[in-house]
This record gives C-alpha cells, structure tokens and sequence, in this order.
C-alpha cells in the first residue's frame, strides 16, 4: 500500500529518462534534485510569490503581512506570542538568542550532539560564556539525566533538536522538564526539525526557540525565526544591560514591534519577498495539518531507511530517535558517491559532517519531491553507484 505523501497534489509524477536524469511525467526540463539536508526545493506557488514586484519593508500594508505571517507561525509552532523575523541565516537566530538572554561570564550547557551541537558551544564561547559540554554517544540521544547532572550553577542549556550531522531527533520535552525543575532556560536549535518533528513551545516548555525556512517549512533561506516561551519572554523583560550587538538584541526588535506595529513592527529592513514565500508556505502546512505533514515525513523516512538496509547500508541514529526530516547512513567512500549521483543521475546529496565526514552520506527529505516513489528510484541510482 502506498503511502499519502508531501507534495504529491503540487508535484508533477517522477520519471527516470533514458540518460538516467530526472524529469517529470509532464515533459518539462527538469532540474538537479536537492537530496540534502537544506535548503529543500520549494513549490511552485512558492517560487511564483518570489517573481513579483517588492513589497515595501514598512506601511500600515506590510504591518498588516508581517503580523498575519507571525501569527500563521505562532500557530504552526504553538507559541503565544508570535516570532520573531531576522535578516540573516537561523544561526543569526541562535546568535540573538544566546547574546541576549546571557552575559559574559555566564555557563552554559551544551549537549555535544555534532557539528551543530559543536556551533552552538562556539557561539556561547563567542559571547564571552563558559561552555559545560555534555558526552552525547554518536547515534543516541542526549541522556536528559546527563545534563541535569551538570546543571548546577549554569544559567541555562542550549540543544539542537535535530541534528543533521548524525540524523538523530533529541529529546527536547525531557530537557525542559529538567530545566524547568531546575529554573534554568533551555535554549533550542529547531532549524532542521520545525516542519518535520512535533515542536510545541509553549507545551514542551522551550524558553526560546531559532529555526528558518529553508527545510521543514520548505521556504527559501534568507530569515532567522525566533520564538520565545513564556519564561523566555519573562527572562526578556528581566535582562539588564544591553547586548553587544544592537542588531541582535532581542529587546530592540521588541521595542520596535511594541511602539511600530502598524508602520515598521522591525527595527531593520525585512527580506519582504522571503517572508512573503515564508507566509504562502506556512498557510499551506496550517491547512493541509501539520500532524498530518509530520507523518508522511515519516512515513518516507522509515521506506528508505528499510530499503537502505537492503544494501547493506547502516544509519547512524537508532530508529527509536531518528529524525524524519534527515538519514545519515555510512559508507565508503562518500564524496565519490555524491559525485556520481549529481554528474550522471542530477541528485544532489549531502556529504557527512564531522565527526562522519568521511564515511557517510546525508540525505535530506524536506522537498516536495521526496516521496515513496522518489526513494524507490533513488535506492535504484544509489545501487548503480555503489
């Protein structure tokens, strides 16, 4: 039985060629397939909102769209008050975050679940804070006990939720529950699992979340989104002193959507195109469900890794964690395997990240063109590699 998968209603039926390309049951010329981890192609009606004319960045117009995006993502990521939009990439986000709701001096906690468990840890360093990294074993979850183990003294823990270095889903709820005993604030990275995984702020008791478009939510890069939970919205109000930078201080885009809400609710000009393809993209996922979304992500991310397992190929993460919208699976020689997929067969993959950088793949399942019957073509074309 087939599965019900994203996309299928906008996404033209996917057929091999005779030179092995992809293309579409519809004649048109296709492009390369971006089989990674991000940025994830984006729909049709997507890329149609990105071709029209600039919408100016303020007016009682654009105040108007910007609040309907904000309360559209509100929604989507259960969070009383709406996000945040920032000009910049989702480690812009992280980057507000950890400059505004700690001071140098201060100690954190960090899981070090991969590379982007490794970024975060940079970043509190850069801020002048003290990084207590906890072990993570590679394929496994953090071990919430672990963490609550560290905890004393430290003013908070950053976590990534997905981590796309390895492919593993890490277990955010257990985390805010020990921080929330402790009063310390949890700090999450939800750039590779918003979209793809059940992310509820205010329920799981995050304190503040960053994320951006360019996976889960299938939009185009070029925007942080930060969400604050109820304590992260207290700690906002509490913080003394300013942040180092003025772009990045959280208080200042709070000032600005207070005192300009229905002129400029921003304190820097909007990428308005991005956030326009971002409010067509997230009213999609809104009326289709996100429940819904979230299990046929699954739902393919279970056939290929049952059909990698046919050739012998090992996924990092233990299935009980494995992210749905992103498998790591070793195998010799990585970087040629890349290669010959994008040169003879247009599929790009991603290559591994430390500490696999040289014995795994990973593959990306956020665009509309993954499907069951992609992945059936694609163990095809990986075999013919292998």
């Amino acid at each position: 039985m087939r599965h019900a998968t994203l996309g299928q209603r906008q996404t033209p039926r996917m057929h091999k060629g005779s030179d092995g390309a992809i293309g579409s049951a519809s004649g048109e010329a296709s492009d390369v397939v971006l089989m990674i981890p991000g940025p994830t192609e984006v729909d049709r009606s997507i890329l149609e909102v990105m071709s029209r004319q600039i919408v100016p960045h303020y007016g009682n117009q654009w105040a108007q769209i910007h609040r309907n995006v904000t309360e559209n993502l509100g929604k989507l990521l259960d969070a009383v008050d709406p996000p945040y939009l920032i000009p910049g990439s989702g480690s812009t986000g992280l980057n507000a975050i950890i400059s505004t709701f700690f001071e140098p001096g201060q100690e954190v906690v960090v899981p070090d679940t991969g590379y982007f468990g490794a970024r975060l840890a940079d970043i509190a360093r850069w801020q002048g804070l003290g990084v207590r990294l906890v072990p993570v074993e590679l394929g496994q979850p953090v071990d919430p006990g672990r963490v609550a183990a560290v905890l004393s003294g430290a003013a908070g823990v950053l976590c990534v939720h997905v981590e796309t270095a390895t492919g593993v889903r890490h277990p955010i709820e257990e985390l805010a529950s020990v921080t929330r005993a402790l009063d310390k604030l949890l700090i999450v990275d939800g750039i590779a699992s918003v979209g793809a995984e059940h992310v509820s702020v205010d329920e799981s008791g995050i304190d503040a979340l960053a994320t951006a478009p360019q996976k889960g939510l299938q939009a185009p890069p070029g925007l942080a989104i930060v969400a604050l939970g109820q304590r992260g919205r207290e700690a906002l109000e509490c913080r003394r002193g300013s942040a180092e930078s003025w772009y990045l201080d959280l208080r200042n885009w709070n000032k600005h959507r207070r005192e300009c809400a229905d002129w400029e609710p921003h304190p820097v000009t909007l990428p308005t195109s991005i956030v326009l393809a971002l409010g067509k993209s997230v009213e999609r996922t809104l009326r289709e469900g996100l429940p819904s979304i979230i299990a046929s992500r699954k739902s393919v991310c279970h056939h290929l890794v049952e059909r990698l397992d046919e050739l012998g190929m090992r996924t990092v993460a233990a299935m009980e964690c494995q992210a749905n919208g992103v498998v790591v699976a070793t195998t010799d020689h990585p970087g040629d395997l890349a290669n010959r997929l994008e040169v003879k067969y247009r599929v790009l993959i991603g290559r591994g990240l430390p500490p696999l950088e040289e014995s795994a793949i990973r593959l990306g399942l956020f665009g509309p063109r993954i499907t069951h019957e992609f992945i059936d073509y694609f163990v095809q074309i990986l075999r013919a590699c292998i």
